[in-house]
């Protein structure tokens, strides 16, 4: 048995190779089709956002060919034939490391808006995914629930998630300072029924004096009643009269255009936010005088200047993070030397009719004495030590 993690993620990735691994859902459950029906695959999770995307697999067997397969899947899903750019891209964990990562990533801490909340919605669906397909078994069972419960900890425990700064958020700050304020301004959300753009969405609806207008195919609910609703069809005509056009899909194809927007242009100034991966606004946009736009990378840069503000809460949680995952390794050892331990105790019971107790437990240290090294044995004589002082 063995954890492998592969990762394409914001801290090697740009926007552009991360775009190529944005997969949708249905790019999602062929990838995770064929790897499972690999021999040695025995369970899976496929987490893909806009910042990360992240396989990982329990193995039967720790071999090369099982992750150069995992890589071959993802790579020809992504549609690149040349793996060399890609190749120092994609991160490789595994075992421990895969552990560790997994609960930094569920609580925030490896997010490019630290703390944020998110991710740990988007771990959980990922796993709630896998778990419905039946490709979820015990180890990742225990895995990804440890993982959220220790996320939930640190947002509960630390203010880390109370001072967390989304994308969203933002990205309606930027918007703000382009203007000097948004009253009185009208903000465009294309993509309000997806994840983001319902949050911009929310937090736009939170502004005062700021006028909402939202294009989606879908029904927006009614406690979002206060936004103006334009069919996705009629965007352009509605554009002349927008400040701010902030788009978040997960469409493969621009959803805004230089050549269709310079058509229909009126104000002077005009703010566009591209939200998504890979782009919804054609990066040429900018060349129409007035206009300024940002992308995910320009968040990125946002994302790390905020991140300063809750370094303080880092220490706090990740002590938590080192608690949760420690239990989990001990479970797990625990879980899967079961047979040994059963041993050990019949080992006990044995010896006990044969002998006093006394006897039995100084033969079982000197047997652990004469079986292991110096700082293995120091390190159990701590425990004895830590066991007797909490008797």
């Amino acid at each position: 048995m063995s954890i492998q993690l592969l990762c394409v993620s914001h801290k090697t990735a740009d926007t552009k190779i991360r775009g190529l691994f944005a997969f949708d859902d249905d790019a999602k459950l062929r990838i995770m089709d064929r790897l499972i029906k690999s021999a040695d695959i025995n369970e899976m999770v496929l987490l893909a956002t806009c910042n990360r995307t992240e396989l990982y697999c329990e193995v039967a067997e720790k071999t090369e060919k099982n992750v150069l397969y995992m890589q071959q899947v993802l790579l020809e899903e992504a549609g690149v034939s040349d793996n060399s750019e890609i190749q120092d891209v994609i991160l490789r964990y595994e075992e421990k490391k895969a552990v560790h990562h997994l609960f930094m990533v569920a609580a925030g801490l490896d997010s490019v808006v630290l703390g944020e909340d998110q991710i740990l919605g988007q771990v959980k669906n990922a796993y709630l995914e896998s778990d419905k397909k039946g490709y979820i078994g015990q180890v990742f069972h225990s895995l990804f629930q440890a993982a959220m419960a220790a996320a939930k900890r640190v947002k509960t425990d630390t203010p880390m998630s109370k001072t967390s700064v989304s994308t969203a958020s933002l990205a309606l700050k930027q918007a703000c300072e382009e203007f000097g304020s948004l009253s009185g301004k009208n903000i465009m959300i294309i993509g309000a029924s997806g994840k983001i753009g319902n949050i911009v969405m929310r937090d736009a609806l939170d502004i005062e004096g700021v006028n909402v207008y939202v294009t989606t195919r879908n029904h927006i609910p009614e406690k979002n009643a206060r936004c103006r609703i334009i069919d996705y069809a009629d965007r352009y005509e509605h554009m002349p009269k927008m400040d701010v056009i902030i788009s978040a899909t997960s469409s493969p194809h621009y959803t805004i255009t230089k050549k269709h927007y310079e058509e229909k242009k009126d104000k002077e100034r005009v703010v566009f936010i591209d939200l998504a991966v890979p782009f919804d606004i054609s990066p040429d946009i900018e060349k129409i005088p007035g206009v300024v736009r940002y992308s995910m990378e320009d968040m990125d840069r946002l994302a790390a200047k905020n991140n300063e503000l809750k370094r303080s809460y880092l220490c706090d949680a990740k002590e938590i993070i080192k608690t949760y995952e420690q239990d989990y390794l001990k479970n797990e050892i625990f879980r899967t030397n079961r047979s040994q331990i059963d041993g050990f105790i019949t080992y006990i019971k044995k010896n006990a009719e044969k002998k006093s107790l006394d006897a039995v437990i100084y033969k079982m240290i000197f047997d652990i004495k004469e079986k292991s090294n110096a700082q293995e044995f120091e390190s159990f004589v701590d425990i004895i030590a830590n066991i007797d002082a909490n008797c």
